[in-house]
Order: C-alpha cells, then sequence, then structure tokens
C-alpha cells in the first residue's frame, strides 16, 4: 500500500517518544551517534546546483500546500514530474501531542511505486534543543543507524543533514536522508527514501526537492 512506510516509520517515532527524549538533551550534548561529515558525506548527501535550469523547468513543477487546513503550515515545493502528492493522513490527536513525536505533513512517491517517496513533517521542539540532538533522538526512534551527516545552510537557514539506514519489514533495507532546520519553534523535517538499490538513482532528485522546501506561513 503506498506511503505504508512512512506510516510505519511515524508510528515508530510516536511510540518511541520522541519529545520527552528532546526535553531531556539540550543543545551541545553529547550523543552516542558519532559520525558527522565523513568523507562520503557529498556522494550520499548531494546539494548544490545538481540540475541545470533548464532540468529543474522540465523535470519539476512547483506546488503549495496547506497541511490541516491551516495556513500557518503551508509551504512551497518542487514536485518531481510524474509524482504524486498528498496531503498526510493524521490523527487530530497528533496534532494536539506535536511536542512529542513529528507530525506528517505531505507524502511524496512516483506514481505507482511504493518503495521510493518522501515526505515532511513538523515538530515543536524546545529551543534549547540542538538539531543534532533532535536528529540523533529521531533515528533512534526510528530503530535507525546513522552512515553519514552533514550540515547545510539552505537559503540562510542552519540545516542538519544526515543518511539513516533502517529495515523494513515488507521492503527490507532502506536509506532515509533526513534534513532538519529550525523556523521559531517548529522543526521542519524533510525525508527522502528509498530501497537500498534505488536510493542512489534519485538522491539528486531528494536533494532538488529538499532545496525547494519554503515555509511561507505566518
Amino acid at each position: 500500500m503506498k506511503y505504508t512506510v512512512v506510516r510505519r516509520l511515524a508510528v515508530a517515532l510516536t511510540m518511541g517518544g520522541l519529545g520527552m527524549l528532546m526535553l531531556a538533551r539540550p543543545a551541545g550534548a553529547q550523543t552516542e551517534q558519532a559520525p558527522t561529515e565523513t568523507a562520503d558525506a557529498k556522494d550520499k548527501l548531494p546539494f548544490g546546483d545538481l540540475f541545470t535550469p533548464e532540468e529543474l523547468r522540465s523535470g519539476f513543477y512547483s506546488q503549495q500546500f496547506t497541511p490541516y487546513g491551516n495556513s500557518k503550515f503551508t509551504f512551497e515545493i518542487l514536485v518531481p514530474k510524474g509524482w504524486e502528492g498528498h496531503l498526510s493522513e493524521i490523527d487530530p490527536d497528533q496534532l494536539a501531542q506535536d511536542t512529542q513525536a513529528p507530525v506528517p505533513m505531505v507524502d511524496f512517491s512516483p506514481s505507482g511505486v511504493d518503495d521510493v517517496g518522501a515526505n515532511t513533517l513538523y515538530q515543536r521542539v524546545p529551543a534549547q534543543t540542538g538539531l543534532d540532538a533532535f536528529l540523533d533522538g529521531y533515528v533512534k526512534n526510528a530503530g535507525g543507524t546513522t552512515l553519514t551527516r552533514q550540515k547545510l545552510d539552505i537559503k540562510g537557514r542552519a540545516c542538519e543533514d544526515l543518511l539513516m539506514r533502517t529495515t523494513d519489514d515488507s521492503l527490507g533495507p532502506m536509506l532515509n536522508r533526513v534534513t532538519a532546520f529550525r523556523r521559531g519553534d517548529i522543526v521542519y523535517i524533510f525525508t527522502g527514501w528509498g530501497v537500498d538499490e534505488k536510493y542512489e538513482k534519485y538522491k539528486r532528485v531528494f536533494a532538488a526537492v529538499l532545496a525547494s522546501f519554503n515555509p511561507t506561513g505566518n
């Protein structure tokens, strides 16, 4: 079923109590996830001018979403042509408990494909919690392993960016690019994910979508 992987991961994060972990770990605290800016980060987590302007015009289109019908969460993003974007299905309790776990916003995937996709989420996170600690908790609660990571500056926003390996019950080993940035008390999260053998094919696409993710709500 489409988005099954995303939903399973969201449930795992919720059950893991990510919010409680973040409240207990101040910015700059030492964590067990040590890999940072390793030599292969630029290869596994590409960023920059990966497509020409013509390739962007022909291969992507801009779309605006307003999750939950709340203009505060409105954002713009590039969607690859041939992909579908859908507002995420959530329970009202997830919004009420958005300090405890990430809340899905929008899911994307190539039409007819269920082993590659991307999604956007958000969580309210205390100011004293650094993005590095936040993503350490995200990886832990997803049952994942950090393979490589780096820091990015996207349109003046400081971002923490990593590659996480997980295992899906149905699809097997998965690679997930997970990137987070802060806007006030909200941390936005972008993930681009796929089965191991497809990540290489889509990694540049994930990078282009990530770079375009632009919250515009007030």
